[in-house]
């Protein structure tokens, strides 16, 4: 059985606030969870739905102007 869950990040790391979606898939990432695929784009492309309709779960993460804090 292939891995479970696919955390999907996006955003653009050059414009500060808006690369949350890429800099939590590298945290993520760096763990190595056993079951976890990670990636990340600029932004969501049709393309997207293939890979997501593999995957058991999927967590969305992208910036929000509702944040209290910065990420980082």
């Amino acid at each position: 059985m292939g891995p479970e869950t696919l955390i999907l990040g996006w955003g653009n790391p050059g414009r500060g606030d808006d690369g949350l979606g890429p800099e939590f898939v590298g945290v993520i990432e760096a763990l190595g969870l056993a079951g976890v695929v990670v990636d990340s784009d600029y932004q969501l492309q049709v393309e997207d739905a293939a890979e997501v309709a593999r995957y058991e779960r999927v967590l969305f993460v992208d910036a929000d102007r509702g944040g209290i804090e910065p990420f980082w």
